[in-house]
């Protein structure tokens, strides 16, 4: 025999759910707004060489909790929890479309960034310095430039593709 849910049990799932999604997009704006905000800085350090202002222990090596760069985990997490919107969060076609753009537009950040501008950055660093800056550089630091410009605009894209996903109000039924 079949048993049929009560609503009270119905109206206990829809608050988890609800919950869940909530929290996705919390966690989801969060990254996805720390993305953005740090690639806006272009090529400063945001705090350079903080890892070798940090003390030694007498030639131990250093707590990994405590030097561990966090700021690589943010990409991945946004990713993570807007693909993870896009497909199972409830909403209507828009919310559905703009929850896909923030994931395409996360995406192509993390493309952007693997692809092209590590291998430049590592490129760069790898030649001698110089005073006068050749032909060479000069090409990877334009290519460089332009893969952060489009690596920005997709994050800046997510974002406010992430936020106005989260605006769009359900119809209670």
């Amino acid at each position: 025999m079949r048993r049929l849910a009560s609503p009270h049990s119905t109206f206990i799932l829809v608050a988890v759910n609800r919950t869940i999604e909530s929290a996705l997009r919390f966690v989801n704006l969060t990254a996805a707004g720390l993305l953005a905000g740090s690639l806006g800085f272009g090529d400063a350090a945001l705090v350079p060489g903080w890892k070798e202002e940090l003390p030694s222990l007498d030639g131990r090596p250093l707590d990994p909790l405590k030097t561990a760069s966090y700021f690589n985990a943010i990409g991945p997490v946004a990713l993570g929890t807007a693909v993870t919107l896009a497909i199972a969060a409830p909403g209507g076609a828009a919310r559905r479309l703009l929850d896909s753009a923030a994931a395409v537009g996360l995406a192509g950040v993390l493309a952007a960034t693997i692809m092209v501008t590590v291998p430049i950055n590592k490129e760069l660093e790898a030649q001698p310095a110089s005073d006068y800056p050749s032909e060479d550089r000069t090409s990877l630091v334009k290519n460089w430039s332009r893969a952060h410009a489009v690596r920005t605009t997709l994050g800046i894209g997510a974002f406010v593709c992430a936020v106005a996903a989260s605006n769009f109000h359900r119809t209670s039924k």
